[in-house]
C-alpha cells in the first residue's frame, strides 16, 4: 500500500478546512478544548445508556467484543468517541466506514495518551426523514458509473428512514440490480451472501445497515436514538427548546453571522425551533413558532397553531415522538454519552463551528471536534493510466477536456488550442478594423459589423469542435483510459469517498481491506490520502 498525502485544497476543501489544516486561530478558536474529567463525572445516564446499548447491539448479532466494549461506559472514568451517519443503502459510502473505523481509531489513541476506557460509538441517523440522500449506492466498472437503488414506495409520505421495512418484492429487484452492478472479485461471493444476511425482508432499514456496517467497520458499538428509552432520558432537552426556543435561535444566528463576517460560510441556517414531531401517521414533520402568533403559539407545519404548554405537554408524554435536528441531535447524543470527541466530516466541522455557543446556553460540555479519515483508494489498473501520462488524482477531476486536449497534443504532436485561439483573435482584430470604415460610410451600419465578428466567432468554434471531435476519435485510447480514470476516481464528478459504495473494495480485496487500510493511514484528518492498492 502506497500513501500520498495531499493538501485539504487539492480536492477542494472549504476555506473553513484550509483554515483549519493551516492552524488558523479564526478556525481553530471555534472549537474549545474538552475537559475529560468534567466530561466523564457529567455522564449522569450511565448505566441506563449501557442497558439500552446491549440490547440493541444483541439484536444486530453484535460480537462479544462490541458487547463488553458497551459495559465499559458503566466506569465512571470512561468517555466516548462518537460519530454517526445517515442510513445509507448497503451501509452507505465510502466516507461512512471512514468515519467509523476513524472513531475506532480515535477511541484507542485516546485510551493509550490517557489510560481511560474510552468506547467508540456510532450514532445511527435513523430518524432522518430524506430518503431520497439514503436510497442509492454507486459502483464503478471501467468507465461505467453504476447506481444501485431500493424504492420503498413512500409516495409523500415521509417516515424516518430507519423504520421504513423492507418490501420482499422491491427487495429482490435491488438484489438482482446489486449482483448486476457489483464488479468482479474473488471476495464478491462473499459480500452478496453478507448482503443478503442483512438486508431480508420484513427487517427495517436501521437493522439491515447496522448488522452490514458491522461486517465493513468491526468494533464499533452502535446506537438508535430511536428508542422511548433513550428518549426519556433526554426528554428535559427537548423541553427546553420548546421553553426557549428563542435563546438557541440567538445562539445560533450570532456566531453564524460572525463566521460569515470571518471569511467563513455558515453550514447550517438558523430555525426558530430545532423539533420535529412523529405525528399519528409516522411522518416526521418540522415543529415551528405559530406565525405572528404573540402568544407563543406552536404548530406542526401546515397544521393550525396550539398553545406552546399544550406541545410541552405533549412532549413530555411522549418524548418518543420528538426528533432534533441537525442542531440539536449532537447535543442529545453529548447528554447520553460522556464524549471526549466527535469524528466529523466536512460538512459536520462547519456545523459544530457554529455550536459552541448552542452547547453553552444548555450547559451541555461540546467536545472535541477530531476531522475523519479521508482517503481515495487507486486500483492498479488506474495507477497505470496515472503514471502513463504523470497525472495526480486531483488532475482528473472533471471536467476533463482541457487535459484530454493536452494529453493528445502530447502524444500526437498537434496542439488544437493555440491554432484555434490564434484564429479567434485575429478574426475579431480583423472585423474591429472594419468598424471605422464601415462608420465613415454609414453609422447606422456599425452594429453590423459587430453580428459579423459574432458571426464569424461562432463558426471558428464550431470548427474547434468538430477538430476536437476527430481528435478524440483519433485519439481514443487516451480518451478511454482517462474515462476509466475518472469514472473511478471521481465517479460521477465527485470525489470518490461520497459516492463509491464500500462493497466494491469489499468484493475485490474482502471485508477485511478497509479496516487494515484505515490502520495504515497516518492519523491526520486535515489531509486527503492517496492509497495505491
Amino acid at each position: 500500500m502506497i500513501i500520498e498525502s495531499l493538501p485539504p485544497e487539492a480536492v477542494g476543501a472549504s476555506p473553513l478546512a484550509r483554515a483549519l489544516a493551516a492552524g488558523d486561530p479564526r478556525a481553530t478558536g471555534l472549537f474549545p478544548s474538552p475537559d475529560l474529567d468534567a466530561i466523564a463525572a457529567g455522564a449522569s445516564h450511565r448505566d441506563a445508556v449501557a442497558d439500552v446499548l446491549a440490547e440493541q447491539n444483541r439484536a444486530w448479532d453484535a460480537p462479544g467484543a462490541v458487547l463488553v466494549n458497551a459495559e465499559r461506559l458503566r466506569d465512571p472514568r470512561a468517555v466516548a468517541v462518537v460519530t454517526g451517519q445517515q442510513l445509507g443503502l448497503f451501509a452507505g459510502p465510502l466516507y461512512t466506514v471512514y468515519k467509523a473505523l476513524s472513531a475506532v481509531r480515535t477511541a484507542a489513541q485516546i485510551e493509550a495518551e490517557t489510560g481511560r476506557p474510552t468506547v467508540p460509538v456510532f450514532w445511527l441517523a435513523d430518524e432522518d426523514h430524506d430518503y431520497a440522500e439514503v436510497r442509492s449506492a454507486t459502483f464503478t466498472e471501467g468507465a461505467d458509473v453504476r447506481t444501485v437503488a431500493y424504492d420503498p414506495g413512500l409516495g409523500t409520505h415521509r417516515p424516518p428512514v430507519g423504520r421504513i421495512a423492507l418490501d420482499a418484492r422491491r427487495l429482490t429487484a435491488t438484489r438482482d440490480a446489486l449482483g448486476a452492478a457489483l464488479p468482479d472479485g474473488p471476495h464478491r461471493a462473499a459480500v452478496l451472501d453478507a448482503v443478503d444476511d442483512a438486508y431480508r425482508p420484513g427487517r427495517s432499514l436501521r437493522d439491515a445497515f447496522a448488522r452490514l456496517l458491522a461486517r465493513l467497520a468491526p468494533g464499533l458499538v452502535m446506537v438508535s436514538a430511536d428508542d422511548v428509552r433513550i428518549k426519556r432520558l433526554v426528554a428535559p432537552l427537548f423541553l427546553r427548546e420548546i421553553d426557549a426556543w428563542e435563546a438557541t435561535f440567538d445562539a445560533l444566528d450570532a456566531r453564524s453571522r460572525d463566521l460569515v463576517a470571518a471569511g467563513f460560510h455558515a453550514q447550517v441556517a438558523p430555525a426558530p425551533l430545532n423539533l420535529f414531531w412523529i405525528d399519528d401517521a409516522g411522518a416526521r414533520r418540522p415543529l415551528d413558532p405559530a406565525a405572528g402568533d404573540a402568544g407563543g403559539g406552536l404548530a406542526l407545519r401546515g397544521d393550525a397553531p396550539e398553545a406552546a404548554d399544550v406541545w410541552r405537554a405533549r412532549a413530555e408524554a411522549h418524548p418518543e415522538r420528538v426528533s432534533p435536528n441537525v442542531v440539536l441531535r449532537p447535543l442529545m447524543q453529548d447528554t447520553l454519552f460522556p464524549t471526549a470527541a466527535y469524528v466529523a466530516g466536512p460538512g459536520e466541522r462547519a456545523y459544530f463551528a457554529q455550536l459552541a455557543p448552542v452547547y453553552a446556553a444548555f450547559g451541555v460540555p461540546m467536545p472535541a471536534i477530531a476531522p475523519r479519515l479521508s482517503a481515495t483508494l487507486v486500483e492498479p489498473g488506474v495507477a497505470k493510466v496515472l503514471d502513463r501520462y504523470a497525472l495526480g488524482v486531483p488532475d482528473v477531476r472533471p471536467p476533463t477536456d482541457a487535459l484530454f486536449a493536452r494529453l493528445a497534443a502530447e502524444t500526437s504532436g498537434v496542439d488544437l488550442a493555440r491554432p484555434f485561439d490564434a484564429a479567434r483573435a485575429d478574426a475579431d482584430a480583423a472585423i474591429a478594423a472594419l468598424a471605422p470604415l464601415v462608420g465613415d460610410l454609414d453609422a447606422s451600419h456599425v452594429p453590423a459589423v459587430e453580428a459579423a465578428r459574432v458571426a464569424v466567432t461562432k463558426a471558428v468554434e464550431r470548427l474547434r469542435t468538430t477538430a476536437v471531435r476527430l481528435q478524440k476519435r483519433r485519439h481514443a485510447d487516451v480518451g478511454d483510459r482517462l474515462a476509466r480514470a475518472q469514472a473511478a476516481l471521481w465517479p460521477g464528478g465527485t470525489l470518490q469517498e461520497r459516492i463509491l459504495s464500500p462493497l466494491q473494495i469489499a468484493a475485490r480485496h474482502g471485508f477485511d481491506a478497509l479496516p487494515e487500510i484505515v490502520a495504515g493511514l497516518p492519523l491526520d484528518g486535515e489531509a486527503h490520502h492517496v492509497v495505491r492498492l
